[in-house]
């Protein structure tokens, strides 16, 4: 690789966004490292393009028309970049100025064909975003995946999602890049081939930061951990080994235990016999994972002195179980048969 090599920085759009206008270009254009393009891939034109041009010498505009998926997106950006390193960024995420510096170091250790890194929350959020990454921040909430959205230790990985994720280009195209017949999930299926199939290096580094926005209400944030369930399951039948993890299943075994405790307390109340010893031990993970939501709830407030975020995120922790846990199961079902398509 070159000393200075060139990057492509990829944001697939329907249209042009508040983020990315007011966050996401402007914090691109104080990278430190210089080297670098973005290229920005709405449905169609605008009609604010050419100030934008005007504005940001390094970027490129490219509409995709009738390709309107971000992971076919990502693919045609990534055809047309003219970097060595393709860096995909979400367009609700700005970068810190060291970004892209940070990142094409790490590229000169062996064998790492990928690097990426935390997506922190952004300073200008609404209350809801802050429960949603009050829940994030916790094992208990993200199922142990919490350096995702907090800077953690350097590691290796597996599976990263594509709001911070910097690969080779002659990777990327040699593992024909984002199997667009999924979304949510083409990152995970692409991270999968990457390990599995090139015994590639995904480096997770705290110095590769960007600043991600979360959902901004609680119907959103919920279908997006129930699409993100529905995935997972389906991906988990598939065989896919980063999606066999325990981390990912917990929340579906939670939902298991609710279902068959509420029938085990039916029928200890029907026959009218009731064992305090028996009673317990089936209460007895309940009883723990109630530990974990007012353990939550203390995280909360030492990090937020709010008392509204607090009790929101442990309403919102049970309710994303729940949803994850059940599209998981869903998923599940629909990928025990390879062949079929998921949203049949």
């Amino acid at each position: 690789m070159k000393k200075n090599p060139f990057v492509s920085v990829v944001i697939p759009v329907k249209n042009l966004t508040y983020y990315l206008l007011h966050e996401n270009l402007p914090r691109l254009a104080n990278q430190t490292y210089k080297n670098y393009e973005v290229i920005v891939l709405p449905n169609e034109h605008s009609q604010y393009d050419l100030s934008l041009l005007r504005e940001y010498k390094k970027l490129r505009i490219v509409p995709t028309g009738k390709i309107t998926r971000p992971a076919e997106k990502r693919d045609v950006g990534a055809d047309c970049a003219k970097g060595e390193i393709i860096a995909f960024l979400d367009d609700d995420a700005y970068p810190d100025s060291l970004w892209l510096k940070n990142a094409v170091k790490l590229f000169k250790k062996r064998k790492i064909q990928a690097v990426c890194g935390p997506g922190v929350l952004p300073e200008n959020t609404n209350i809801w975003e802050k429960i949603f990454d009050e829940v994030l921040k916790t094992w208990i909430g993200a199922g142990g995946y919490s350096y995702r959205f907090t800077r953690q230790s350097q590691r290796s990985v597996t599976d990263y999602p594509s709001m911070n994720f910097l690969i080779l280009k002659k990777t990327f195209l040699k593992l024909g890049g984002f199997n667009s017949d999924y979304w949510p999930g083409e990152d995970s299926k692409l991270c999968n081939d990457l390990v599995e199939r090139e015994d590639g290096v995904i480096l997770y580094d705290p110095g590769i930061v960007v600043f991600h926005h979360r959902r901004n209400n609680l119907p959103g944030f919920l279908k997006q951990h129930a699409n993100y369930g529905f995935h997972r399951g389906a991906f988990f039948a598939h065989g896919d080994k980063n999606s066999r993890k325990l981390g990912y299943v917990i929340p579906t075994g939670f939902l298991l235990y609710i279902f068959f405790l509420s029938f085990y307390l039916s029928i200890s109340f029907y026959i009218q016999r009731s064992e305090i010893t028996s009673n317990l031990i089936a209460l007895a993970p309940l009883l723990v994972y109630g530990i974990l939501i007012i353990y939550l709830f203390i995280k909360s407030f030492i990090n937020t002195q709010n008392i509204l975020i607090s009790i929101g995120s442990m309403l919102v922790l049970f309710l994303t179980h729940i949803a994850y846990g059940s599209m998981f199961i869903k998923g599940f079902v629909k990928g025990l048969n390879k062949n079929s398509n998921l949203y049949d």
